[in-house]
């Protein structure tokens, strides 16, 4: 285990009990989204806004924020008014805006501007389960969404991602407990859905952990692994690999999300009654072990004070400087340094450390779900997940 030394924090001018939702990253500065309905642009070196930082009043309730164009010049938003937004930081203005049907909020984006591509998932607030949508457009053509994905959920959808090498591939999650997988090249939602996997639990957070592997955590801080397999692949399916709550396993309260570092996954997962946030390198299975990924307190990064007593929302690892700035319920940004973490020496780590597996549960059957909706077991939200 290795200390992290605070190198600076910053409140970013905010009212008081604002809370930061997300960090992303925009050229060589740093943007953060905030409940206020602000982005806040700063100096990622200082912490100090940058002049004409502020994009105030963005939505009426803001829920994501995404970099678009590949200058970083360009900020996606969503809210619960229905809207998304794209931001050019350099005016403050929108120079795009999508509308959904129904002003119905939105709780999950995600964006690519090299493949023209907004994608928006919906939220169930107060109304319980029923139909929520996903919908796809190409962003030269703002009118109306190119496909629109109504059948495959029925509760909040709090992930989007695309495939990391193959971008018209869409992973979606939900509290519904469902993980469905798109192939966005087709027009109809039957033909486009690939497979569906059920965590039987409410999905706070999941992705692509290789291009082969889909890791999904439920906010209830189970953990699985699960191949991703095209409905069309007549190969057998790999038993997923269910490790269960971490919250033990990892001495923690919450996980807040899995991230990319110097080429490879890591854990991040915070404890509030100790004031701590741990960063831990999430290993690759071994060969001839799929799925069989692990985790090791030994060589994790220890955040030690964090956000204090309140929840770590976002992370973001500078990818030169390995610098990690956080965010949370505090309103505060804060910046970090390790020593020895990063670049080589963390990819070392990664190839040559012993770790600890954390996957003790393992799953006794394997579920093959491409079908629609199914019996869902839902776990207790600790907060909204996004």
């Amino acid at each position: 285990m290795r200390p992290a030394k605070l190198v600076a924090e910053t409140d970013l001018s905010l009212p008081k009990d604002s809370y930061i939702y997300n960090l992303r990253q925009t050229n060589t500065a740093l943007a953060a989204l905030s409940s206020d309905d602000s982005i806040r642009i700063f100096d990622p070196k200082t912490l100090q806004l940058l002049p004409n930082g502020i994009i105030g009043r963005a939505h009426d309730s803001v829920t994501c924020l995404q970099p678009y164009s590949e200058d970083g010049n360009v900020l996606a938003t969503s809210g619960r008014d229905g809207l998304i937004k794209c931001w050019d930081r350099r005016t403050k203005k929108a120079v795009m805006e999508f509308r959904v049907p129904k002003h119905q909020g939105l709780s999950a984006l995600e964006v690519s501007a090299s493949h023209h591509a907004i994608i928006a998932g919906t939220e169930l607030e107060d109304r319980g389960p029923g139909d929520s949508f996903i919908y796809a457009w190409d962003a030269r053509k703002a009118s109306s969404p190119r496909l629109t994905l109504a059948e495959s959920h029925t509760d909040t959808i709090t992930e989007l991602t695309l495939h990391p090498t193959n971008p018209s591939t869409l992973l979606s999650a939900s509290t519904d407990g469902l993980v469905s997988i798109f192939d966005l090249t087709q027009n109809d939602e039957d033909e486009a859905l690939r497979q569906v996997i059920n965590h039987r639990s409410a999905v706070h957070h999941a992705g692509f952990a290789s291009p082969t592997d889909v890791y999904v955590f439920g906010t209830d801080e189970t953990l699985a692994f699960y191949q991703y397999q095209d409905s069309d692949d007549p190969s057998p399916e790999l038993t997923p690999v269910k490790i269960g709550d971490v919250r033990e396993k990892l001495t923690c309260e919450y996980v807040v999300n899995v991230y990319r570092s110097a080429g490879a996954n890591v854990v991040v997962a915070g404890n509030h009654s100790e004031q701590r946030l741990d960063i831990l390198p999430l290993h690759s299975p071994p060969a001839g072990e799929p799925l069989n990924y692990s985790c090791s307190l030994e060589d994790c990064v220890r955040l030690a004070g964090a956000h204090g007593e309140e929840i770590v929302r976002d992370v973001f690892i500078d990818p030169q400087s390995f610098t990690i700035f956080t965010c949370g319920e505090d309103g505060k940004v804060r910046s970090w340094s390790a020593e020895g973490f990063g670049g080589k020496h963390q990819q070392e780590q990664q190839e040559n450390t012993a770790a600890v597996s954390v996957d003790s549960l393992k799953p006794k059957e394997k579920h093959k779900d491409k079908h629609k909706k199914k019996d869902k077991e839902k776990g207790k939200e600790r907060y909204k997940p996004y």
